[in-house]
């Protein structure tokens, strides 16, 4: 039982002033610890440490709050803690739609917690990637969730070395003691590429990110392994292995599909290289399927809509923008001490209508 009903606590009269008090008044902690009979320090630990309150004492305190209808102020508990309850989300290219659908799920994960999420696009340059770490760990945000362009810059590295808050990296591995959320890439491409190969494929290109990061070592080694387990050799004059940009698919598309004997398959391994791939294909009037087959990487509009649809390979970010979160926010919990985690997603191709066997 609660001492007194909130009805009748708001209609008392102020000692001081003799003014009655309306019932437009937003409910405070000190009304929550009245109400439940409790001290303030006590409707405190109920909100932020529930596991050292008292289950009879805590009951009190929970009902006070639902007769209440009282919300924490987060902005006070802040100032308090000297903290900004913000998050910042450094990524490599805005553009991307595989990094909107990541911080989505970030998003709201962090705030049933009460953090907000500060968004920085670095551009792909490691400059801004170390200038956006210095800015956040300076008074802007608890804690970070970030991509990198390049994993070996070492101005960035310097920086992930000496971070003074906590941090997740997304799909990116650097041997320091920071938490991150990676992706299986080389078990999709091994998967995609030998789809390919049995349906007679043997010129089979690829166009991915260079070895600077982790997505593009793992395609081409995946993309490899395939071949050497086919017991096949490995195309390599096909392997292009540079950048995630649109741009780059564009070029390396355009000189793949005037070589003298251009290739049978092309897998776009980037949902930005897709764009550039398909730009190229329409410039040089190539069909798909039906003149070559196409293979992509991530769910995005141009995959899902293109006519067919695109065959794809596939990973669960939603998930993966959960965990990094999670692990993010059993840092800021004070769990700062554990053991750095690194969880791996798996990934899997989805089959659409974009590859046909090799003609005779």
């Amino acid at each position: 039982m609660v001492s007194a009903t909130w009805h009748e606590q708001r209609h008392c009269v102020d000692k001081g002033t003799g003014v009655t008090k309306g019932l437009d008044k937003k409910a405070t902690i000190r009304d929550v610890a009245r109400v439940s009979g409790v001290s303030v320090g006590t409707v405190s630990r109920s909100l932020n440490a529930p596991d050292t309150v008292k289950p009879d004492t805590l009951g009190k305190v929970r009902a006070a709050i639902q007769s209440l209808g009282f919300t924490p102020d987060f902005r006070a508990q802040n100032m308090r803690r000297r903290n900004t309850m913000t998050v910042g989300f450094v990524i490599d290219d805005i553009a991307n739609p595989w990094h909107a659908s990541c911080f989505k799920a970030v998003d709201a994960e962090m705030r049933e917690k009460g953090f907000s999420l500060y968004l920085v696009s670095t551009n792909g340059r490691a400059s801004e990637e170390a200038a956006a770490i210095d800015m956040l760990q300076h008074g802007r945000a608890d804690g970070v969730i970030m991509t990198l362009n390049n994993e070996q810059d070492a101005r960035t590295i310097k920086r992930l070395k000496e971070l003074k808050i906590p941090g997740v990296l997304l799909d990116r591995d650097i041997p320091l003691d920071i938490d991150a959320v990676l992706t299986e890439h080389a078990t999709g491409l091994r998967q995609a590429t030998n789809y390919l190969i049995e349906l007679g494929h043997r010129r089979i290109a690829i166009i991915t990110a260079g070895s600077d990061i982790r997505p593009g070592r793992e395609r081409v080694r995946g993309f490899v392994e395939a071949f050497e387990r086919a017991g096949l050799p490995v195309p390599r004059d096909l392997i292009r292995s540079q950048s995630l940009s649109a741009d780059y698919g564009f070029r390396e598309a355009t000189t793949l599909l005037q070589m003298p004997e251009r290739p049978t398959a092309i897998i776009a391994a980037g949902n930005r290289i897709l764009v550039g791939v398909l730009r190229a294909m329409q410039q040089q009037g190539v069909s798909v399927p039906n003149d070559i087959s196409l293979i992509a990487c991530d769910r995005s509009d141009v995959a899902m809509l293109y006519p067919g649809p695109i065959t794809l390979i596939d990973r669960p970010v939603e998930d993966i923008g959960r965990t990094a979160a999670q692990l993010l926010l059993e840092r800021l919990d004070g769990k700062g001490d554990r053991a750095v985690q690194r969880i791996a997603f798996p990934t899997h191709l989805i089959m659409g209508g974009s590859c046909l066997p090799v003609r005779k």
